[in-house]
């Protein structure tokens, strides 16, 4: 336990999937494992807001970043998801429709079009996934820990891990919220939400880091039968946009049918996100679209800029709470208000939303609380998409922000996602290289294998 003299094998900051699926291979070969995390449950973000497994190396992977090939990659998948499958994961798999994916992919094609502020450019990337469900997720990530532990990995769940020191020629000094804890290796998987943590700790550990992009956006929420022609083919549908106005990236993001929008709390700013059970469902869908956004001169740290973008976008809320605002309000150039926020003359009651107006949620207009050429972004991707699905840019349609996606500062490691610093490793979200349950599983195992290898067992 946290505390005690004894020193670890290995210390594992973070129970998502890339925590787990580490733990899970270095006790597999007779490693003494102890798990951190400061939340009171396994998982992670990702299988606790709707638990999607994408099956494909080409989403949440960067192949040449990881130095990986596709068909390595594909295996290694293939072995994650048969994980799940054991573990009670839906056998259903969507994206394998090969005829009606080709429909929509004609779809899209005839979409793309030249006008004068230059040419408007969408691409959808089919993927084969599965679709655990929020409630479903739980219950099969129970399951997996229930086996880890059995195998004799150690939890220390509702503890948190409050700096990472090393002693000199010696192991790694955990300092946590329950103690001290020695281990000879650190696997760092704190998921989005630990990632600006971990970078503070590992700059104290001389750590070399790197900026990289930052995805921000908005949550998308729409009736259901808008979307559900396509989400009966590909559950996620993944549509790659280049602005016109701009030139920028933008993509959508985890789709969620008959979904709810939800509140995402962070230390000192709110977010946006999105989930779907999969015994109960709502009359909506939602969806995010991410700008993504690099910086040079003069500014370069991107996560302190997603985090000051969410401080202003809060604000306009009214303080601490998200904005919502129609579609119809947004292209009239008006604010969204509560009075009219379900009006029948403009149409705004065809779709009630999952998080309406109240706390936490505060009718506004985005074009106040978001840099104008994100605005731009967003807008434009959302009028392109209706060029594909008819509705989508529905007058009622809810535009909520802010949702950013914090996995921007980089680590120098190598193939094992070992850093600099020696047996110190990074996976999943947030501060490996991944995006999504089945990538991060994937840093997992490689961290792991990087640690089985230095002690001759690999």
């Amino acid at each position: 336990m946290p505390g005690d003299d004894r020193v670890r094998d290995v210390a594992v900051v973070g129970a998502g999937p890339g925590g787990i699926f580490a733990a899970r291979a270095l006790a597999a070969r007779g490693l003494d494992v102890l798990v951190f995390d400061e939340k009171g449950r396994t998982g992670g973000a990702g299988a606790m807001t709707d638990g999607k497994l994408n099956l494909s190396p080409h989403i949440g992977l960067d192949l040449a970043e990881l130095q990986l090939g596709e068909e390595e990659a594909q295996k290694r998948i293939a072995g994650i998801d048969e994980v799940f499958l054991e573990h009670g994961a839906d056998p259903t798999v969507y994206g394998e429709d090969r005829e009606r994916i080709g429909v929509w992919l004609d779809r899209v094609s005839w979409a793309r079009r030249k006008t004068p502020k230059g040419e408007w450019d969408i691409t959808l990337l089919p993927a084969r996934q599965r679709h655990m469900g929020t409630d479903r997720a739980y219950r099969v990530v129970a399951s997996i820990t229930q086996s880890i532990a059995a195998a004799g990995v150690e939890f220390s769940l509702g503890t948190r891990v409050q700096d990472i020191l090393l002693r000199a020629g010696g192991p790694f000094v955990l300092g946590t919220s329950k103690g001290e804890t020695l281990a000879r290796y650190v696997v760092a998987a704190p998921g989005r939400e630990g990632a600006y943590w971990f970078r503070n700790a590992a700059r104290r550990l001389g750590v070399e880091t790197r900026y990289g992009a930052i995805d921000i956006g908005c949550r998308v929420e729409v009736a259901s039968p808008v979307y559900e022609e396509i989400t009966k083919v590909l559950y996620d549908p993944k549509f790659l946009f280049v602005t016109p106005s701009h030139g920028d990236r933008t993509r959508t993001f985890c789709t969620n049918p008959g979904g709810r929008v939800r509140l995402e709390m962070r230390e000192g700013f709110k977010l946006v996100n999105g989930d779907a059970l999969k015994s109960r469902k709502t009359a909506n869908t939602n969806f995010a679209i991410l700008n993504t956004v690099s910086m040079t001169e003069p500014i370069q740290d991107t996560t302190e800029m997603g985090r000051k973008v969410a401080e202003f976008a809060n604000f306009w809320g009214g303080g601490e709470s998200v904005v919502v605002q129609r579609w119809g309000d947004l292209m009239q150039g008006r604010r969204s208000r509560a009075d009219t926020f379900l009006s029948a003359e403009t149409e705004y009651d065809k779709m009630v939303p999952t998080l309406p107006p109240g706390e936490g949620v505060t009718p506004g207009d985005i074009s106040f609380a978001y840099p104008g050429r994100i605005v731009d972004n967003l807008r434009e991707s959302l009028v392109l998409l209706s060029r594909v699905i008819p509705g989508v840019a529905h007058p009622s349609t809810a535009i909520y922000v802010p949702e950013i996606k914090f996995y921007d500062t980089k680590y120098a490691t190598d193939r094992n996602l070992e850093t600099n610093v020696p047996n110190l490793f990074v996976a999943g979200d947030g501060v490996g290289k991944s995006r999504g349950i089945v990538g991060a599983a994937l840093n997992g195992c490689l961290a792991a294998e990087g640690i089985l290898r230095k002690e001759g067992k690999g």
